[in-house]
């Protein structure tokens, strides 16, 4: 088992003893099984968050009173930077009581830096990667529709919302497009429900072949599904619409769809509203 550690400590001291506890650990005494570990180690928050950009990391040992950064907000710029690895915060004796709260704001654990020795700082490595491995999954699961394997409405709501707020930040459109197949019902009455949740994975596959990569694609109901479509410098939305609706045509879904633009500004659940509405049939109008 390999396992790259970054610890981020500013004390030239503190890091030269932890750097030692660390090969200790790698002896293979404190471990469950063999494990090597990499360590690389930033005397700032300027290093780590250089590091940090650069190489893969399974674990931060993070002190949070650096030479450039500070407590709480430390650990914040951790959480922001690095949001899928985990964090052991190492704190002082007196400062308790910020380790407890960086626990409840999303750190793995917490250990005092003067009661460090290799048992118990193996101990909290191990937990805090599986514990992270284990919200990970159950966070994944709650935002994924485990037919399709797309974002469901809650992470499509969630998403879209972002790619809402950075159009209006960057000044582009946006197009929000509602689609749905034909006929489910029919289908259900001749084939039965197994036919239908295949044609919705053959519809959720179609959609995600249309999508570029920065284009969110999701299934937000039972038999519906939502797109959020960036316009770019090769594709205007026009273009993107009339794509999709000749796509759609041929493989028997129905698309409707509304545009966010600063002059047009509206909420997330205006713009479903005003796309739904424009799931017709034969609708070929361009959104507005």
């Amino acid at each position: 088992m390999n396992v790259r550690v970054l610890l981020v400590e500013s004390e030239p001291e503190d890091a030269l003893f932890l750097q030692d506890v660390l090969t200790e650990i790698e002896s293979g005494r404190y471990w469950d099984n063999w494990v090597h570990i990499d360590t690389l180690h930033a005397a700032s928050w300027t290093e780590a968050s250089m590091i940090l950009a650069n190489e893969p990391i399974d674990l931060i040992l993070l002190d949070p009173d650096l030479s450039d950064s500070h407590g709480a907000a430390t650990f914040r710029r951790a959480q922001v930077t690095a949001e899928q690895i985990p964090i052991v915060a190492l704190i002082g004796s007196e400062d308790a009581a910020m380790g407890v709260r960086m626990v409840r704001d999303g750190a793995q654990d917490f250990l005092i830096k003067k009661q460090v020795d290799c048992g118990p700082l193996a101990h909290a490595m191990r937990n805090a990667m599986e514990r992270h491995r284990l919200v990970s999954a159950a966070r994944a699961a709650s935002i994924i529709d485990s037919l399709t394997g797309l974002p469901n409405r809650g992470g499509f709501l969630t998403f879209a919302d972002r790619d809402r707020k950075l159009a209006e930040r960057l000044g582009r459109r946006l197009m929000i497009v509602v689609a749905e197949p034909r006929s489910l019902d029919e289908i259900v009455i001749a084939f039965g429900e197994q036919r239908r949740d295949l044609t919705l994975v053959e519809a959720a596959d179609h959609l995600r072949s249309l999508a570029g990569p920065t284009d969110l694609v999701a299934r937000i109901g039972a038999n519906r599904f939502g797109m959020a479509i960036f316009e770019t410098d090769v594709e205007t939305l026009e273009e993107a619409w009339a794509r999709l609706h000749m796509a759609g045509d041929a493989h028997r879904i129905r698309i409707g769809a509304a545009i966010f633009a600063l002059d047009r500004p509206a909420s997330l659940d205006t713009l479903l509203m005003e796309a739904a509405s424009d799931l017709t049939p034969n609708a070929m109008s361009v959104p507005r």
